[in-house]
């Protein structure tokens, strides 16, 4: 009977001790119980972290509002770099057309000191003189007819033209010799207004302004007309002649 009821103490016994383990069971739940809020605290403190992020959200629109100030202060720094690139073409024009203008300005007193020794008709009022006498008085003489005796006009003209101014006469006074008769027209040429506009060795163009007045012997009726016309003379000998008669009118 008592080795039974010791059998019994020790299988108590033996069964005892595993209530420790299942109490350390226990603690370990009761440390996990402990430890739960720790990780509530840790999950509380997340939101924390989660709320900072608006907080560097919110600082974007920072950066973002900064953006138009660097735009702004690059655009006012294009501006300002194309205003001087601007300004210094135009100093570079400026002074190029200025040193175009210096050049051209000594190159026409260049051209006029050269050319002025040349054109006698600046220089030598004599010379330039003569001419004028001598071609007013062939304009006079060749541009003057009657109808009565048309071939005297003609043959003092031979010996007042030259060169082309032959030819043009000629193909002029063809109709004078077929229309005067027949009108009885007398014609006086007089020269009013002369100028000799070069005047180089033995040439000269000389500009004429001249007075026509036409008369019909039949009818007494009387016109008057101007024209105005350049002569080309060269000199021949002592004596200046018509070379070329220029009507301005794209025929000579």
């Amino acid at each position: 009977m008592a080795d039974k009821t010791r059998e019994a103490s020790d299988e108590t016994a033996a069964d005892t001790p595993t209530t420790p383990d299942e109490t350390g069971e226990t603690v370990t739940e009761a440390k996990t119980a402990d430890q739960a809020p720790e990780i509530a605290d840790e999950t509380a403190a997340a939101p924390d972290e989660t709320a900072a992020a608006p907080d560097e959200t919110a600082a974007a629109p920072d950066e973002t509002a900064a953006a138009p100030d660097e735009t702004s202060d690059e655009t006012v720094e294009d501006r300002r770099s194309r205003t001087r690139l601007v300004a210094l073409i135009l100093g570079l024009v400026t002074v190029v057309l200025a040193g175009f203008g210096v050049w051209a300005t000594l190159e026409a007193h260049s051209l006029r000191s050269t050319a002025a020794p040349q054109n006698l008709a600046l220089t030598d009022g004599a010379a330039t003189s003569a001419v004028k006498k001598q071609i007013t008085s062939a304009i006079n003489t060749v541009f003057s007819y009657n109808y009565a005796d048309t071939g005297a006009t003609r043959r003092a003209a031979q010996g007042l033209l030259t060169g082309p101014a032959i030819k043009q006469y000629n193909t002029y006074f063809a109709l004078v010799t077929k229309d005067a008769p027949a009108q009885k027209l007398v014609v006086t040429t007089r020269v009013t207004n002369s100028g000799v506009e070069l005047l180089t060795g033995n040439r000269a163009r000389v500009l004429v302004f001249a007075n026509q007045q036409d008369t019909r012997a039949g009818t007494k009726q009387t016109s008057y007309a101007g024209a105005l016309f350049a002569v080309t003379a060269v000199r021949q000998g002592n004596r200046w002649k018509i070379e070329n008669i220029d009507t301005f009118n794209g025929s000579q």
